[in-house]
């Protein structure tokens, strides 16, 4: 089995740390380098390629490590890995800014948001964006409260959000039927009805569309 060649890159070595030691315990995730500090993430990218970044959406000490102009930064040295952020700033203005900007996904870094970061990396690397539950709520849950028209996101019903919501953060049809105790043939019909609502062909466009409403 070809496993995801995966670099870390965060300034608390307590995170790098937890974010290596659960990546281990993938059997198809391969960590090939664990860095603290801009510089070396910069050089590790140039020499020890890979396929995943795993990385924080701020360093301290430096004046353009902000989440957009370091995306930006990767993206020139290495245009082919993708990024996923590690913050615990999870707003959703942040969170849709850092996804505009092309990021592969959005992760916390509470305990609970640690569970997802195997799957986070899968469907990186997959080129499926990737927004955990938590976050994807967060975006549709701001949507709901400011509701005007039925038009867009707030046209989906509470199961098709559910739905949506589940498969931003990688789950699969059988999964999510699993999960919500539904038959795969409604969950179906359920992420159909919702893709037609918002105009996607296919899992990428739906997830891009909850990306870009903000």
């Amino acid at each position: 089995m070809e496993r995801i060649r995966v670099g870390v890159a965060d300034d608390h070595e307590v995170i790098l740390v937890g974010v290596v030691s659960v990546l281990g315990r993938c059997p198809d995730i391969e960590v090939r380098f664990s860095v603290n500090n801009i510089g070396d993430l910069l050089g590790k990218l140039t020499d020890t390629p890979v396929d995943v970044l795993l990385c924080d959406y701020e360093f301290s000490g430096d004046p353009q490590a902000d989440g957009v102009a370091l995306l930006r930064r990767i993206a020139r040295l290495v245009p082919e890995t993708k990024v996923v952020f590690l913050s615990q700033h999870t707003a959703p203005h942040i969170l849709a800014e850092a996804m505009r900007a092309g990021a592969a996904g959005y992760i916390g870094k509470s305990r609970a948001d640690f569970a997802d970061l195997c799957q986070a990396v899968r469907s990186a690397n997959r080129q499926s964006g990737f927004l955990p539950e938590s976050l994807a709520s967060q975006l549709l849950s701001t949507v709901y409260s400011n509701k005007k028209n039925a038009v867009g996101l707030s046209a989906l019903s509470e199961k098709e959000a559910a739905v949506v919501r589940m498969i931003c953060a990688g789950l699969t049809i059988r999964e999510i039927a699993e999960r919500l105790r539904r038959s795969p043939k409604t969950i179906s019909n359920q992420k159909n009805a919702a893709m037609q609502k918002l105009g996607a062909k296919n899992d990428v466009e739906l997830v891009n569309i909850v990306r870009e409403y903000y």
